[in-house]
């Protein structure tokens, strides 16, 4: 099984970079839908687009809905939650009665959940007994199926991040460890916002984070050859236990400025 992670893109027409980040989203796009072998699905972990709103979705759905293969998302910092729900989580069962972008897809050989860690104080993120105890008895509903989560804020420390601890309180990021250690079928957790790649482990589960396919946001140092062009991972399931990533450059699609 691979799954294409894209993250960040921050669609924003006003932006001076706007145009460019359409670019590049659109060749992360392209770029996935030329692989051999293709990926499963796709999933998309926040911040679609800076502040969201229907204007900025509809530009961002206009590129996504060129994907071959099923796109899942979660919600970021600077989404707008009932916007994105909407157009993007059709079909998928969230949380009941509560505004959280929280589901399960269980039509893969590895079980997909997505969490919500968007906080209504801060753009740091947040993790709250609701929220918890809806990640426990999804994961409760089938203990043997390897399983990964993908959320937007990492709840692990990123040393050369300015702000390594991502969370607004890290008890948020603590209550989520306390229940992904209780579950053994969790293999691999998918995170954004940091805008850079990074690895860490949260109750002994392998996490990364994926950088900004937005090239004017994109933190961290990568290859000469990559440089130039937007980047987003690739993760290949061992069949086991375990996911590769691979850090691949979108070199399929003519970019300009």
């Amino acid at each position: 099984m691979i799954i294409a992670q894209i993250s960040d893109s921050h669609i924003d027409p006003a932006h001076d970079s706007g145009p460019a980040r359409l670019g590049d989203l659109e060749a992360c796009v392209d770029d996935i839908n030329a692989l051999d072998p293709a990926p499963d699905l796709v999933i998309h972990t926040g911040d679609m687009a800076h502040n969201g709103d229907g204007e900025k979705y509809r530009l961002a759905l206009g590129i996504l809905k060129k994907l071959k293969k099923p796109l899942f998302i979660c919600a970021g910092n600077r989404d707008e939650r009932s916007l994105l729900a909407a157009q993007f989580a059709s079909g998928h069962r969230l949380m009941p009665d509560a505004p959280y972008v929280q589901y399960a897809v269980d039509d893969f050989p590895v079980r997909l959940i997505a969490l919500d860690t968007l906080s209504a104080q801060s753009n740091q993120g947040d993790f709250c007994p609701e929220r918890a105890d809806n990640l426990r008895r999804i994961l409760a509903t089938d203990v043997l199926k390897p399983t990964v989560v993908f959320m937007h804020h990492p709840p692990f420390e990123i040393t050369e991040s300015k702000y390594p601890r991502q969370y607004e309180q890290w008890e948020s990021a603590e209550r989520l460890a306390g229940v992904l250690k209780d579950n053994s079928q969790v293999v691999r957790g998918f995170c954004g916002h940091s805008h850079r790649h990074a690895t860490g482990t949260v109750a002994g589960i392998p996490f990364s984070t994926a950088p900004s396919v937005a090239r004017d946001l994109r933190l961290g140092d990568f290859a000469p050859d990559m440089s130039d062009f937007p980047v987003y991972h690739l993760h290949t399931f061992d069949g086991k236990s375990a996911f590769r990533t691979e850090i691949r450059p979108a070199r399929t699609h003519a970019l300009t400025e």
